[in-house]
């Protein structure tokens, strides 16, 4: 009847933001023409113009202001952003495509660590943009930041006011942040003749735990050479890096330098204030939104790969 494909048709009734707008009332004036009752599925075409923003934990305070960037954006060119919290990986990911289309999302912000075959898969049902996640040498779209150049600017720092046993507090390194900023860390090193001492190196989950960090940060200064600075690769870690030093009563920052990442409003009310990597939050949510708009309305020649820049901000905890 409409001289359309049918897997162009299963894509209509599977609610893949892919068909035009066009297609699809095509394919359902013919439904209706044939007596079929559509008014389920049109009511559910109610939030055609959702994105949904997808983070694998809350927790992670990083997350809010870049998310509250991208909201007021995507609210402002008519579009509706919902949050989604889970952790998504090839495993669940049929369970997560097919909520997606249950809410009939027009396209997808992707905060988790996913393969190359879980995008693709992602990539035939909607519009998508990763943020803080880029699968190297592929060209899905994505927003981004030097994080290892980031890390290699904290650890040089510490390195330029004498500071040679620093420690690392890093998150999962499934995360590319995370593997990232782990490299910046030992370029630093290495340019200085430092080997990397993996007794200096701990983890935390994906959701910057204060408490797992605080613990870490207790075993590391209670080794016999204890670390005389960390590198956190967030101002959570770093805070609480911190408030283990202040408990063995270690001076911040003549015994023990601290470094965070991120900026977050923890680095300002620490005492003593944190030093940290500056990330442009602001604008990792804004250029998240106006790149998956443009996807969706199909701009032309618009920028699909985003990588943005930090700063190094010195405070007291490694003002020395």
């Amino acid at each position: 009847m409409t001289g359309i494909s049918v897997a162009t048709i299963s894509r209509v009734m599977n609610r893949s933001s892919l068909v035009t707008d066009k297609t699809r009332e095509k394919v359902l004036s013919a439904l209706k023409s044939s007596g079929v009752d559509t008014s389920e599925y049109e009511m559910r075409d109610t939030f055609s113009n959702l994105i949904v923003f997808n983070v694998p934990s809350l927790r992670n305070i990083f997350y809010s202001p870049v998310i509250s960037s991208a909201r007021i954006r995507i609210e402002e060119k008519g579009y509706t952003l919902f949050i989604n919290e889970d952790t998504v990986n090839d495993d669940n990911i049929d369970s997560f495509i097919a909520r997606m289309k249950r809410v009939g999302a027009k396209g997808l912000v992707l905060a988790n660590p996913l393969s190359v075959d879980a995008l693709e898969r992602l990539s035939h049902e909607f519009h998508i943009v990763t943020c803080c996640e880029t699968v190297p040498s592929s060209e899905f779209p994505f927003v981004n930041i030097d994080d290892r150049g980031g890390a290699y600017k904290a650890v040089r720092h510490l390195l330029s006011i004498g500071r040679r046993r620093i420690a690392m507090i890093n998150g999962p390194e499934e995360f590319k942040y995370a593997r990232e900023r782990r490299a910046g860390y030992e370029e630093a090193l290495w340019e200085y003749g430092i080997d990397v001492d993996e007794s200096y190196v701990a983890c935390v989950g994906e959701d910057m735990d204060y408490d797992t960090a605080k613990r870490h940060a207790e075993r590391l200064l209670n080794l016999a050479d204890p670390p005389d600075a960390f590198f956190c690769i967030s101002d959570i870690l770093a805070s609480a890096a911190e408030n283990a030093a202040v408990k063995k009563k270690l001076d911040v920052p003549s015994d023990v330098a601290i470094v965070g990442f991120d900026d977050t409003m923890v680095s300002h009310i620490a005492n003593p204030a944190i030093s940290t990597i500056r990330q442009p939050v602001e604008r990792i949510g804004s250029s998240v939104a106006d790149l998956i708009i443009g996807l969706i309305e199909g701009k032309e020649g618009i920028n699909r790969s985003v990588l943005l820049d930090t700063e190094l901000v010195i405070r007291e905890s490694s003002a020395v």
